[in-house]
């Protein structure tokens, strides 16, 4: 997935991600993702209700089953393996209203990156017959105070399987985040459930998960 926007294909992974015992990592503002920089140990995102309203955005990185973390690399979303020098992304999670939201789908979240300037958005282009995941440049607080029609291709239902997470589009239903069994591909966005793809991932959280709406609408 690129700011463009891209169809299908995924980035994400830990090896910690099953660790019993919850950590945190600061997050480093400054370099490319792919050099040095911290490890990453894992701990599950906290549930939020779909019908919450104006919560302050979480912040985490994103890690898929085959050891894989999501980076934003050159405008790219992609995964790549996690070892000691990966920078994870930090992504924006903010609870969002919907007036459709069920219960059994999940939490209605906003996702943004970069510091909250770009969201993840799941539509389809012109000409298009399948819906990409792509990188529009919206920021995110901004983007929760719109209307439903113009917040919906933003909104994934986040619900929990276990200890991981799916995130399934509002505006697509069926389509759900996923990441390639190949490193170094693009995240994308698919509707079947085949080996090939991962859409199954789990959320640490960085150090100060909590922060003021004005961090990411500045």
């Amino acid at each position: 997935m690129s700011f463009v926007g891209e169809n299908s294909g995924v980035k994400m992974g830990s090896e910690d991600w099953e660790k019993d015992e919850p950590q945190c990592y600061s997050e480093d503002p400054a370099g490319s993702p792919l050099e040095p920089g911290p490890s990453l140990p894992s701990m599950n995102f906290v549930h939020t209700s779909p019908k919450v309203k104006n919560l302050n955005p979480k912040k985490f990185s994103i890690h898929d089953q085959d050891h894989k973390v999501l980076v934003v690399d050159s405008g790219n979303l992609i995964a790549v393996p996690d070892k000691n020098y990966i920078r994870p992304e930090i992504f924006f999670a903010l609870a969002s209203s919907l007036s459709s939201a069920s219960a059994e789908k999940g939490s209605p979240i906003l996702l943004g990156v970069s510091k909250g300037e770009f969201c993840l958005s799941c539509d389809k282009d012109k000409g298009q017959s399948h819906p990409s995941l792509q990188l529009k440049k919206k920021k995110l607080m901004k983007l929760a105070a719109l209307k439903e029609s113009a917040r919906r291709p933003f909104i994934f239902y986040r619900a929990q399987v276990g200890s991981r997470n799916m995130l399934e589009s509002a505006a697509h239903p069926g389509w759900f985040i996923c990441t390639s069994c190949n490193c170094n591909e693009p995240v994308g966005v698919t509707d079947k459930f085949e080996n090939r793809k991962h859409i199954e991932f789990s959320f640490q959280p960085v150090c100060k998960a909590e922060m003021s709406p004005s961090e990411v609408s500045d």
